[in-house]
């Protein structure tokens, strides 16, 4: 497979899946505006949602990362800083206005974005990127999986929620890196084989220990249950789409309408986050108070879309104009 080839390979679930974990990621910072018999729609946005774009995000930088060497991380970092940066830097000084935090000195700005209380998605996303280039560089696929099961076993163990957050969305960036060198060579095989079948019935019961995982009480068992089904929903899902790529492919070119509506809502990902966060502390809390649902939910929706939209378009210009 050659290098273009290989760059394009299974962009049709990549989109996809971005596009289902941004409605997961939505519908969960919805929390203040659905009433409890639609509670429902947010069980799977932080712990589903979450993981499977950080997955995504693993399997889709694979090709980029492998090709470029150690000496050419900065400029590789730099073409993703610029899409991320700038529009989290907005969002940190509208909140700051906004007296969400306070700054003493300019060492707290740094911190919020190391260890961050606020935002905390995107923030990892920007450490996570280089942990993963230097694991790729430095450590062979053995070592790869073993830092996937030390991670697993401090998910289990650790106490705090957020520690937790952190420890598995490494975790499923580094699997979906892995996942995307296996994929190449499993999508060459025949769907309808039973090895085929099997990764369906693997992503059935992944799906299963998730819900079984977040509805029980039983430590840490519950949070493997809920870890594992998280990370084997993503994984069975990119293979299954990897194996299916060609006619997703085709359905994306063919019905250009819908193909756009899922890009555009795998690309929002991040900066519907963004606004969320600070929709859910103001705006989110002030519509959900004031405003009968449904029609609530549809005005935040309006909202955090429009907002998301022009933080998205600026995130784009500014690409561009850096680069």
């Amino acid at each position: 497979m050659d290098q273009t080839a290989k760059e394009s390979y299974s962009v049709a679930i990549i989109d996809i899946i971005k596009a289902a974990a941004c409605l997961m990621i939505f519908l969960y910072h919805c929390n203040t505006i659905l009433p409890g018999e639609w509670k429902f729609l947010t069980v799977l946005g932080q712990d589903l949602g979450n993981n499977l774009f950080f997955m995504v995000s693993g399997f889709a930088l694979a090709p980029s990362v492998d090709k470029t060497e150690g000496r050419g991380f900065f400029s590789w970092y730099a073409r993703r800083l610029v899409r991320i940066l700038p529009i989290t830097v907005l969002a940190y000084i509208a909140t700051y206005f906004m007296g969400y935090f306070s700054l003493s000195d300019m060492s707290q700005f740094i911190a919020v974005f190391i260890y961050p209380t606020l935002y905390w998605f995107i923030s990892s996303i920007l450490v996570f990127y280089i942990i993963l280039f230097i694991i790729a560089k430095l450590v062979g696929t053995k070592g790869q999986i073993l830092i996937c099961l030390i991670l697993f076993a401090l998910f289990i163990v650790l106490s705090g929620r957020q520690e937790r957050l952190y420890v598995i969305g490494l975790l499923a960036m580094i699997v979906g890196y892995l996942l995307r060198h296996h994929a190449e060579g499993y999508a060459k095989e025949d769907r309808n084989s039973k090895e085929g079948r099997i990764v369906y019935v693997l992503m059935a019961i992944s799906f299963i220990a998730f819900i079984f995982g977040k509805s029980t009480d039983l430590g840490g068992l519950s949070y493997g249950l809920t870890g594992a089904g998280a990370l084997g929903a993503g994984g069975t899902m990119l293979l299954a789409g990897s194996r299916m790529n060609e006619s997703l492919s085709r359905f994306m070119k063919e019905k250009k309408y819908a193909g756009s509506v899922i890009r555009y809502t795998g690309n929002m990902a991040l900066p519907l986050y963004l606004v969320q966060c600070f929709c859910s502390g103001y705006i989110g809390f002030w519509i959900g108070s004031h405003i009968d649902f449904p029609v609530s939910f549809w005005i935040n929706f309006i909202v955090v879309w429009g907002i998301g939209t022009v933080l998205y378009l600026i995130s784009r210009i500014c690409a561009r104009v850096i680069s």
